[in-house]
């Protein structure tokens, strides 16, 4: 082999090594075994991580809470203290990524946002000064109250959202028909609504399991 022959040889093969190696150091730069948007699907699963609050003797699991409360007159006394303490610890257990909504009810209603809540320290100890300041007056108007709260649960960007509704009386004006088929109307997602009746009045019993049969939710009745 003549001597230019031989350079040309060698040329060729220390470009062929250098270029192997720059293809070798690349594949093995390339992550591994990891899905595009690592960092962002970890946000994303954090936001989305179920929770679990203690409210009433039981566990309810979710990222985002969403109460329908009772102040009518029948709720006076005891059983409001017994309402405001729960309450109280429920949102206390939040997590800054979850959502909460209240709405509460008697002759009218009261809404604590018209939008979903961040369970931040300064929006829970909002939330808890706000049920601490409710009294115990008046009728059972729950579907109006109900009509409030369902929007404010269905623009919740929570994917595992409880709807909770709590309360000692049949509804009135409207009555119990009305007031399940309206609520049933509201609940345009076909959410959950579990409820929680406080004290054992027949006719609240009644609505209170349907409510929470016609919507896949779940019925309990609490003692006192």
């Amino acid at each position: 082999m003549s001597r230019t022959s031989l350079i040309a040889c060698l040329c060729f093969s220390t470009c062929w090594i250098v270029m192997g190696a720059e293809n070798s150091s690349k594949v093995l730069r390339r992550p591994l075994d990891l899905p595009s948007g690592g960092a962002r699907g970890e946000h994303e699963e954090e936001e989305n991580a179920l929770e679990a609050i203690f409210f009433f003797g039981d566990t309810y699991e979710g990222d985002g809470f969403f109460f329908l409360l009772d102040r009518s007159g029948s709720m006076s006394g005891f059983k409001l203290a017994m309402l405001k303490t729960e309450m109280n610890s429920a949102l206390s257990e939040l997590s800054p990524t979850s959502e909460f909504g209240i709405v509460s009810f008697s002759g009218d209603y009261s809404v604590f946002s018209p939008t979903p809540s961040r369970a931040t320290s300064g929006m829970v100890a909002a939330a808890q000064a706000w049920v601490n300041a409710m009294e115990a007056a008046g009728s059972t108007m729950m579907l109006q109250a109900a009509q409030q709260l369902m929007p404010i649960v269905e623009i919740s960007s929570r994917r595992d959202r409880r709807v909770i509704a709590v309360g000692d009386g049949s509804p009135n004006n409207p009555g119990h028909e009305e007031t399940l088929a309206g609520i049933l109307a509201a609940n345009t997602q076909q959410l959950p609504i579990d409820t929680l009746l406080v004290g054992a009045n027949e006719p609240a019993l009644l609505f209170m399991q349907q409510l929470a049969s016609d919507t896949g939710g779940t019925f309990r009745q609490i003692s006192y």
